[in-house]
């Protein structure tokens, strides 16, 4: 009777908000690992801007040598033609 359609209609109730949960739960558990993968991609970007840095100084410090080593060359020919006249 009426009892057992009330007593059916808890356990779907219940099934349902059982699955629920569990949709809920992996939903969680997804958004929690995109945003750990987000982080992480993040990290990789500062990683790549740092190293871009570096290379960029390290870059204009092999600049600045060869602009010194251009002038030392300058000054040893023109030491070196003084021997030679």
């Amino acid at each position: 009777g009426i009892i057992a359609q009330i007593n059916d209609y808890q356990m779907t109730i219940a099934s349902a908000v059982e699955e629920q949960t569990a949709t809920t739960n992996e939903m969680n558990r997804s958004i929690s690992e995109a945003a750990m993968s987000s982080s992480q991609i993040a990290a990789n970007i500062s990683g790549v801007a740092e190293a871009t840095q570096r290379t960029s100084g390290n870059a204009a410090d092999a600049r600045q040598a060869a602009d010194r080593l251009n002038a030392m060359s300058t000054d040893l020919r023109t030491l070196v033609g003084r021997f030679r006249y």
